[in-house]
């Protein structure tokens, strides 16, 4: 092969063991060579001389093995042992081993005759005797069948270590594993894409590898065994390496090699020295880990006093270094110790700079740890102060403690604690608070910012109806916010609507802006544009769950579940209002949790699921929910609930209450609210029509021009009041009306009352004609999800639709989907008696023979919808 004076080779493992084998060949004709592998820790030394030995042995090539130990570097002679320990060694060579120069004639003569392969791990630790033979023998193998593969760390060139590298010898270089050679691993079970993705991970260290692969094949958690494995790679390190790399890991920032130094309690060119070994690993960029687990595993692998100490020098060199207070306030709060004086400062402004990227969990860290090493008490209530203003967010009733704070702080609040009391305020239903908050931002020297202003004069009516006088000053901000409020009063209007596109192109998502934002929604749905109202809705849930607010996501998913009961989608309004109920508990929902429980109680009564309905009825009430608008809402929906199982009295408590609340307050919001034509239905079912006739005349009378919603109410109940000659015009009236609201669910009652009167007009004409009716007026008293779309036009309905009546039709439904008598009975709140009454009467409308007709029948109806 001839000399080969330092000649390099750079290769991954598997490649080094293919060279290796190949000088093992040539060996065996007769040429002998030394290889010195070199690598990082765990770079694959050891692995890649175990394959060439066991190679060896394959070849019948005499193998002497022996492995270096830093607690053996002083046993003289020790690795001589290990090497002639084997049995296969002529006993000539075994009676030299006192003498270096006799047994190295002894062992090339062997090597004269029969190939030889002497492998040593660890070179580095070899003992001064040992290490002596080895370079004799060195000197050697060009003249013989002798073989030396001997493995060193990268770093080890002084000494012993020189004296090897000046003599005649290969040097192999284990370079990390490529992705092709990590494929060869995975062979062709694993999934498109793993081998880049155990090569990103692992930065081709085969000790990570082998870690990732082995997880793999085992189906282990592949998260646990590659932190492990890290920790294994961290332990062979040794010092500095170790201290080094623990020390990158726990600043987790690019630093400079003096701050890794100081934190490691190193010397600066031993940690420049380690930090560059580390980065030509792969695992190191810089002095930062690439992979973001990995530091992770290296920081978990801490214990005790040791990660307490790593994280408050860390934070005291960041300190001094004058990086920002979040990144040295992280280190303080993984240590959960704030000793130094500056320590306080820097947690409190941290706080503030995390909330600005919505860091609600950490910014709460922060201030916890403040408040635990302060002794001052205006420290202590000014982050109590700090603590409500940022746990509203995702934790509502955790921040109420702080409210307390904030309402005794009185006049030494400053505006944005007064803002934080007026908006935490209202969520809790402690309206004298929100109005004297408000009062004194108004009184306050620093004016308060019209935007702000407009968002809780918004926020007012949102909860109550009503909100206090604005402060002063023509501002287009609190005109337009004026304007949309009256959405309430007047319904929709060109300039609500115009208003309502305004405020959600402008307010970006808030604390202060929430109910801003839900009433400029709620006015685009009033004025018939669903799609946008939703859009909207949609666009602001997906902006709070992106930003972590929990609390704004819960609401707007609130508000989106009612958007979706409107237009008919009763399952699907269903399935939101209970999303966005399990988003929060219910302290954390405040008085905000009737929106979502109105919608869950109308859309169980829209779907005949009583039984459902009923189970609303049994979640507790905060006392307060009562005085708000939600309250209102939620009293509403409970009349309907009775109204629709024929508890006629409960119902007309339930809408007088409505009445006395909005009273109380000196208010009439019939687009929120008709309590009037609520009553009168109530009157009618107890059989009082005079009384409904003046209530729904009365809802007439004080109706805005704009109201269409409050209008149509009133038409539908003097339709079933009065003379039944003008019941038609009446009905068609309404339904005119609630099309023109964007209530589709109104528009599908009324379109049934109208299905139902053709009907019977037929009937008694004795003809059987189609009624025409909007499609999607049909589709919504059903519990079955309906896509969301404009009114469809007009086509023909189905027989199983125009004969049934609405009580009928729920029975058959619930018949066709396999539920006995009992459980329909059940259900609806009905006896069984009368199931089998409605059933029977089903049976001979649709003209089948029994239950298992039914499914048939209402599929044709859904078809041919």
């Amino acid at each position: 092969m001839g000399v080969n004076w330092g000649q390099n080779r750079r290769t991954d493992p598997q490649e080094a063991v293919g060279f290796l084998e190949g000088l093992l060949i040539e060996c065996d004709a007769g040429a002998g060579e030394t290889v010195l592998v070199g690598g990082g820790p765990a770079s694959g030394k050891t692995q890649v001389l175990n394959q060439v030995v066991a190679r060896a042995k394959e070849l019948g090539i005499l193998t002497l093995t022996a492995t270096g130990a830093a607690d053996e570097r002083e046993v003289d002679g020790g690795v001589i042992d290990q090497l002639l320990a084997g049995p296969a060694l002529p006993k000539a060579v075994a009676q030299h081993q006192d003498k270096i120069t006799e047994l190295c004639g002894a062992l090339h003569g062997v090597a004269r005759e029969r190939p030889v392969l002497v492998a040593v791990d660890d070179l580095h630790h070899v003992d001064e005797t040992s290490a002596r033979l080895l370079l004799r023998l060195q000197r050697r193998t060009r003249s013989a069948a002798l073989l030396l593969v001997l493995t060193q760390p990268d770093t080890w060139y002084a000494g012993g270590g020189l004296e090897f590298a000046s003599q005649p010898h290969r040097h192999v270089q284990l370079t990390p594993l490529s992705i092709a050679a990590i494929a060869e691993l995975v062979a062709e079970d694993g999934p498109d894409g793993l081998p880049e993705q155990i090569h990103e991970l692992s930065a081709g260290n085969p000790l990570l590898v082998n870690a990732l692969v082995d997880a793999f094949r085992s189906s282990t958690d592949s998260g646990s065994a590659y932190s492990e494995a890290v920790q294994r790679l961290l332990h062979r390190y040794g010092s500095p390496m170790r201290e080094v790399a623990t020390a990158i890991a726990v600043l987790d920032t690019d630093v400079t090699t003096e701050a890794v130094a100081a934190v490691a309690g190193v010397d600066p060119l031993d940690a420049e020295t380690s930090a560059g070994l580390l980065a030509e690993s792969g695992l190191v960029a810089g002095v930062r880990f690439r992979q973001q687990p990995a530091a992770a595993a290296v920081v978990g692998g801490l214990r005790g006093s040791e990660k307490v100490r790593l994280h408050v020098r860390a934070a005291e060199v960041k300190h001094a270094r004058g990086l920002p207070a979040a990144d040295v306030a992280r280190h303080l709060v993984a240590a959960d110790e704030a000793k130094p004086e500056w320590a306080l400062p820097v947690l409190v402004e941290a706080a503030e700079q995390v909330m600005l990227g919505d860091d609600v969990e950490f910014a709460t860290r922060c201030l916890k740890l403040a408040a635990s090493v302060t002794t001052a008490a205006w420290e202590r209530q000014a982050i109590s102060q700090l603590l409500a203003k940022i746990t509203w967010r995702v934790n509502p009733a955790a921040a109420a403690p702080h409210l307390a704070s904030l309402r005794a702080a009185g006049d030494s609040l400053d505006q944005s604690d007064r803002i934080a009391l007026a908006r935490q305020s209202l969520w809790f239903g402690e309206r004298d608070t929100f109005e004297q908050a408000f009062a004194a931002l108004d009184a306050d020297l620093e004016p308060l910012d019209p935007r702000t202003a407009a968002e809780l004069t918004l926020a007012g009516h949102w909860h109550y109806g009503v909100a206090p006088a604005a402060p002063s000053g023509d501002d287009p901000w609190l005109h337009t916010a004026n304007t949309l409020a009256s959405v309430w009063h007047t319904g929709a209007t060109e300039a609500t609507s115009a208003c309502a596109e305004r405020i959600l192109q402008n307010c970006r998502i808030s604390d202060t802006s929430l109910e801003a934002l839900g009433t400029a929604i709620v006015a685009l749905a009033y004025a018939d544009k669903a799609d946008r109202a939703e859009g909207w809705c949609t666009s602001l849930s997906e902006e709070a769950e992106y930003r972590g607010a929990v609390t704004w996501k819960a609401m707007l998913d609130a508000l989106g579940a009612s958007l979706v009961l409107r237009r008919g989608d009763v399952a699907a309004a269903t399935d939101r209002a209970n999303r966005a109920l399990a988003l929060l508990d219910a302290p954390n929902w405040g008085v905000a949790i009737s929106y979502p429980l109105a919608t869950l109680l109308s859309a169980h009564t829209a779907a005949g699921a009583f039984k459902a309905a009923a189970a609303v009825l049994r979640q507790p009430l905060p006392e307060a929910v009562f005085t708000t608008l939600g309250g209102v809402r939620y009293l509403r929906a409970r009349g309907q609930f009775h109204l629709a199982t024929n508890r006629g009295l409960a119902a007309v408590s339930d809408f007088q209450q409505c009445q006395r609340v909005l009273r109380e307050q000196e208010l009439d919001l019939p687009t929120v609210v008709p309590w009037r034509t609520d009553l009168a239905e109530a009157n009618l079912k107890l059989g009082n029509p005079t009384l409904a006739v003046e209530l729904a005349k009365q809802q007439l009378a004080s109706a805005a021009p704009t109201d269409a919603y409050s209008r149509g109410s009133a038409l539908r109940v003097l339709a079933f009041a009065g003379d039944s000659a003008g019941r038609a015009g009446l009905l068609n009236r309404a339904a005119e009306a609630f099309k023109a609201s964007g209530d589709r669910l109104e528009l599908a009652r009324t379109t049934r009352a109208l299905n139902q009167l053709g009907q019977r007009a037929e009937r008694s004409a004795g003809l059987v004609k189609p009624v025409h009716v909007p499609r999607q007026a049909t589709r919504a008293v059903t519990a079955r999800p309906v896509p969301p779309r404009p009114v469809a036009p007009r086509t023909e309905v189905t027989p199983a639709q125009t004969t049934l009546s609405e009580a009928e039709l729920r029975v058959a439904e619930l018949a066709a989907h396999g539920r006995t008598n009992r459980q329909i009975a059940e259900t609806l709140y009905i006896t069984v008696s009368t199931v089998e009454q409605h059933l029977t009467r089903v049976y001979r409308k649709l003209g089948v023979a029994g239950r298992a007709a039914l499914a048939g029948e209402l599929a044709g109806a859904d078809s041919g919808q």
